[in-house]
């Protein structure tokens, strides 16, 4: 039995290094790839030897300054307000909303890719957009498209609208996974109790506790905020753009020496994204020690039911305005000609959707890269827990797990790109397929790794003791048990892979695009009836994955008790 123990207990730490090798190996690679030519050292290029001439160089950048603030306001201020109104629903939630009906609502918002989401935010905003269009001229007079611009703006508001509407439905989906670990009811209770009202109950003693709890998913929420690309291209200020869009326009610069400023540049972004880091968490001290003073003077605040619905509303507008923008990305999808100031086309066509040709080959690259990658990063996920079943998790492992969410994309993808064109990887499907991993990775953990650790290790037990081997367990009670979890954790690594666009555009190189691509290019270019054709197919493969996965749960676990979970909930 020793032996046998022994070799298991080998094979089982092989299996950890190999996990660990595969997931920081790429990380690793990028952030050298980024480190080493921001000072001048990457011998492809001529550069033979270390020096500041890169850094001299990117900081010479015009605009450069007035880029980085405008990043860092548009990063703090998307992330503090999407907070803020995400917290105002769930206290609304909980006096006069449905928990579940939130959930219900907020779920598809998930699946819809950012840039997906941007450009409808800009059919709808922008000066001949669809809200212009209907209140023109009957309220504004305008015949013609007005010379004011909504968006895209040079102040990064319209960028941030357009992320409020991406990472409040983020944000109350982890919050209220949150609150389902917390006594509520008792909570709110001893506040009454005590004298507060039911939204000050929510405000001082629970949404604090759900804070704690959802750290992590916010600091993701602000580093994607801070670096975002996509759409900063289509709603963000051009002249100068943010620090991201900076650098992803030296690397593709045609002149390839660009690529030595703009590593500085990435390896700048990080710099950035620690300051805003230090801001934030001062920030979270600031208002950890009001609500403590709060609660310790005992001033028993009373927030008016008409306040509460008021931050309500207000949350839902960035919410209700990308949902109209989506309709209306449709609306241009089977528009045959929609001119100013019409209210609706006049008349609908198949004829855009006959060109969908051209698309295909995108559609069918990103619904391949993300099945596979998806599945690929839960079969990850899986063998990491059970390797590391009633042992502690070495920290180096976390850390791999979580990088792609707290890193800036650009500060090791870009960089990772140059290793890729090193080893004439770049621009193949294994590494496009493995970039899309890592970055789903994070995601199915999160989802998967709790459903797995609440299980109640009775169900194996018995099993074994009825003699069934270790892989009938597996098969057999393992996987049915937590396949509520598995199903979910697909439906987000497909929406996930989808919304992926800086990974995509450097490890394909060109060679392999995917639909997100082919929109941005499209809706940047002005094409709308087009972007609106691309922008319906972001959503297809989501929504197919829905349909399917929801299909098969109802189908194979319809008639148990308790495994209604999953991707509905």
């Amino acid at each position: 039995m020793q032996p046998a123990t022994s070799r298991r207990s080998l094979s089982i730490r092989s299996a950890r290094l190999t996990i660990l090798a595969c997931l920081a190996t790429p990380i690793i690679v990028g952030l050298l790839g980024v480190f080493l030519p921001a000072f001048g050292y990457f011998p492809a290029l001529g550069g033979h030897r270390l020096n500041l001439g890169p850094a001299t160089m990117f900081l010479a950048t015009p605009g450069l300054g007035r880029a980085t603030l405008t990043a860092l306001a548009v990063g703090l201020a998307a992330t503090a307000l999407s907070l803020l109104l995400a917290f105002a629903l769930l206290a609304a939630a909980g006096s006069w909303l449905r928990r579940s009906g939130l959930q219900r609502i907020m779920g598809p918002l998930i699946a819809v890719p950012h840039s997906a989401m941007a450009i409808g935010i800009l059919f709808l905003l922008a000066p001949s957009g669809w809200l212009m269009r209907l209140i023109s001229p009957e309220l504004t007079g305008f015949i013609r498209p007005p010379m004011v611009a909504l968006v895209p703006d040079q102040k990064g508001v319209a960028l941030t609208f357009a992320l409020l509407a991406k990472e409040i439905p983020f944000i109350l989906l982890v919050s209220l996974s949150a609150i389902s670990t917390l006594p509520t009811q008792k909570i709110r209770h001893v506040g009454t109790s005590l004298g507060y009202s039911t939204g000050t109950s929510w405000w001082l003693l629970i949404l604090p506790l759900v804070y704690r709890q959802i750290r992590l998913p916010l600091f993701a929420v602000l580093i994607f905020s801070l670096s975002v690309v996509d759409m900063t291209v289509l709603l963000g200020p051009s002249l100068p753009p943010t620090l991201a869009v900076l650098v992803v326009e030296g690397f593709q610069d045609a002149d390839l020496a660009r690529r030595f400023p703009a590593s500085f540049g990435a390896l700048m972004q990080i710099i950035v994204t620690g300051i805003a880091v230090v801001i934030w968490v001062a920030g979270e001290k600031l208002v950890s020690r009001l609500f403590a003073k709060l609660r310790r003077t005992g001033l028993r605040l009373r927030i008016p039911r008409l306040l509460s619905l008021a931050m309500a509303v207000l949350a839902a507008t960035p919410l209700f305005a990308g949902t109209a923008g989506l309709l209306a990305a449709a609306l241009w999808s089977f528009a045959a000609g929609w001119f100013f100031p019409a209210a609706f086309p006049s008349a609908l066509t198949l004829q855009n959707w006959e060109r969908i040709d051209m698309l295909l080959p995108a559609l069918l690259a990103s619904l391949v890269v993300a099945v596979i990658s998806s599945l690929t990063a839960i079969c990850i996920v899986i063998l990491i827990i059970q390797t590391s079943r009633g042992r502690r998790m070495s920290v180096p492992l976390q850390l791999a797990i979580y990088a792609p969410l707290l890193l800036p994309q650009i500060s090791f993808v870009l960089g990772l790109q140059m290793g890729l064109t090193f080893l004439h990887l770049d621009g193949s499907w294994a590494a496009m397929i493995w970039l899309h991993t890592i970055f789903i990775l994070p995601y199915c953990w999160l989802i998967i790794s709790p459903a797995a650790t609440a299980l109640d290790s009775r169900y194996d037990r018995v099993a074994a003791s009825l003699g069934q081997s270790r892989w009938s367990r597996f098969f057999g009670i393992f996987l049915p048990l937590i396949s509520p979890s598995l199903i979910t954790a697909i439906f987000v690594g497909i929406s996930v892979s989808i919304a992926l666009y800086l990974p995509s555009l450097f490890a394909g190189a060109g060679r392999i695009t995917t639909v997100t691509l082919e929109a941005v290019a499209l809706a940047s270019g002005g094409s709308r009836q087009m972007a609106g054709v691309a922008t319906m197919l972001q959503l297809i493969i989501p929504v197919m994955a829905f349909v399917v996965l929801h299909g098969w749960q109802r189908w194979r676990f319809g008639r148990f008790a308790g495994m209604q979970g999953g991707i509905n909930t």
